[in-house]
């Protein structure tokens, strides 16, 4: 029996949640960002990283416990 949610090979509930998270921090920056002392830029730099690092950790906790 196929996977519904991957028709096309990947999480479409993962895809759609990254992207409402990348939009929100967005909307974040965009709106606070002149609050804080780092240029937008430089928000979106370690928005981004930030959510690579917890990406990785999250995936290595997967596949430590066997999960992936």
């Amino acid at each position: 029996m196929p996977d519904i949610g991957s028709p096309a090979g990947f999480d479409v509930a993962t895809v759609l949640t990254g992207s409402g998270v990348t939009l929100l921090l967005s909307a974040g920056i965009m709106t606070y960002g002149d609050r804080l002392q780092f240029s937008s830029g430089e928000l979106y730099g370690i928005s981004g990283i930030v959510l690579v690092v917890l990406g990785v950790l999250v995936g290595l906790v997967l596949v430590a416990t066997g999960n992936r």
